[in-house]
């Protein structure tokens, strides 16, 4: 065997050990705690806006989320949501508009934020406007 036949062993020995660790590491998920909240039953998914549904983590793209509270003034629907990632938000906006409770506002307002906030956390606000369609604002 020649001495750099030697060499290029040990290169690709190193290089698949790297390639395997970092797969390993960025396919692990960080477990959330559950606070006692169990994740939504069916029957709360086909309807985001029942009491089921306030008791519950629904799923999205980047983790979970659940809804807060919401209240209607008028024509205007105002949710409050937490959620694991702000990236959902917008997602999160999609579902509570395409819910059939939704249909007889003109103005659906989602406050979302995230689970664990700290001094750099921001909100994002998902608005839905029948005339106008989504618009989203951080602050």
């Amino acid at each position: 065997m020649t001495s750099s036949a030697l060499r290029r062993i040990p290169l690709s020995a190193i290089l698949l050990v790297g390639i395997v660790v970092s797969m390993a590491c960025a396919s692990r998920r960080i477990a959330a705690p559950d606070y006692g909240i169990p994740p939504c039953p069916a029957v709360a998914q086909r309807d985001l806006f029942s009491p089921d549904a306030l008791q519950c983590w629904f799923t999205a793209p980047h983790g979970r989320w659940r809804r807060l509270d919401h209240q209607s003034h008028l024509e205007a629907l105002v949710v409050f949501i937490e959620a694991r990632d702000l990236r959902d938000a917008e997602t999160i906006g999609r579902l509570l508009v395409e819910d059939p409770a939704a249909k007889p506002y003109s103005e659906i307002l989602a406050y979302v934020h995230v689970e664990r906030p700290d001094v750099t956390s921001r909100v994002r606000r998902v608005r839905w406007t029948r005339d106008g369609g989504f618009e989203t604002l951080d602050f």
